[in-house]
């Protein structure tokens, strides 16, 4: 019987320590007591991929990369690459002939509208720099 008493007591303590603490961890998770949160990576990387597009001349880029000697058109890295200004045909002659580089920070998923016009800024800012470097790479030959 004591036995019994000492286990009845236990579950009873275990109940009222179980119900003290629900109130506790419900408040935990209420978000009005949540500090506000910083804007996340993504917010973060869109803007200054944004930024980096839009006060620009990708003509007078083009022609600073020609004078260093570099031919490399711009390209967006996916499932396949892809480059601005080209056709999917010629693509490969292309960058056979002239070399590819990569626009860092550009995948396949776009997560937001913000993502898909820094993406568009970009993909115009990369039809001009390509046709200028492809004007000379194809000119080289």
């Amino acid at each position: 019987m004591k036995n019994f008493l000492c286990l009845l007591f236990q579950s009873f303590l275990c109940c009222c320590l179980l119900v003290a603490s629900v109130p506790a961890f419900a408040m935990s998770q209420n978000p009005e007591n949540e500090p506000m949160k910083p804007a996340s990576m993504v917010d973060i990387k869109t803007a200054k991929l944004t930024k980096q597009y839009e006060d620009r001349d990708p003509e007078a880029d083009a022609q600073a990369a020609i004078e260093k000697g570099d031919l490399r058109l711009l390209g967006f890295a996916g499932r396949n690459t892809t480059i601005s200004g080209v056709s999917a045909e010629d693509r490969q002659p292309a960058m056979d002939a002239c070399g590819v580089r990569l626009m860092e920070g550009f995948g396949d998923v776009l997560r937001s509208q913000e993502e898909l016009q820094a993406r568009q800024l970009a993909y115009k800012y990369a039809i001009r720099y390509n046709t200028v470097v492809l004007a000379k790479c194809f000119k080289k030959e």
